[in-house]
């Protein structure tokens, strides 16, 4: 998965996560916000090169090529009150840490720990269901294994992969 033409693969990545979908109208929205965010973002008066993407109307993809300026607290922070401010805006959680996004092809769909385990025992998901990795160095990490297969996802220990009868 390529995203970033103009950005370095080793350039810092944040990932957010919605609870629900974009509708059409929010995402134009959200990706405007972005690109004034990441145009205008700084860093103690230093400029940064940044730029969002919004991939699946779910997930909100931030990269900083930290060659041109290292990122500080604050400005990390600046980041951290966009997200907040949107999901304020449209009603989304962007925090939810427990959300595990699999790809389903050309969607997404995200599920908690118990829905997660009911949609393998359905036969909807397997270990070879590609999820979202949130352990990622770098966009070229993301790039590479921005979603991997969940038996090797760390939640997969505590899954039970035998489909029920």
């Amino acid at each position: 998965m390529e995203t970033f033409s103009n950005i370095a693969s080793n350039a810092r990545v944040w990932v957010y996560g919605s609870n629900r979908k974009f509708t059409p109208s929010e995402s134009m929205t959200i990706q405007d916000k972005l690109d004034n965010f990441t145009a205008s973002w700084s860093s103690h008066d230093m400029p940064m090169k940044a730029e969002g993407a919004i991939l699946f109307n779910q997930l909100i993809i931030i990269a900083l090529d930290e060659r041109v300026n290292s990122i500080s607290g604050c400005g990390i922070d600046k980041s951290v009150q966009l997200m907040k401010d949107l999901g304020a805006m449209y009603q989304i959680n962007f925090f939810d840490r427990l959300l595990i996004f699999t790809n389903m092809g050309l969607d997404l769909k995200a599920f908690d720990k118990k829905s997660l385990q009911a949609a393998i025992d359905a036969g909807e998901v397997s270990e070879d269901t590609l999820v979202l990795n949130p352990i990622l160095k770098d966009l070229g990490d993301f790039n590479q294994n921005g979603f991997v297969p969940l038996s090797t996802f760390w939640m997969a220990p505590q899954l039970n992969f035998l489909v029920q009868p």
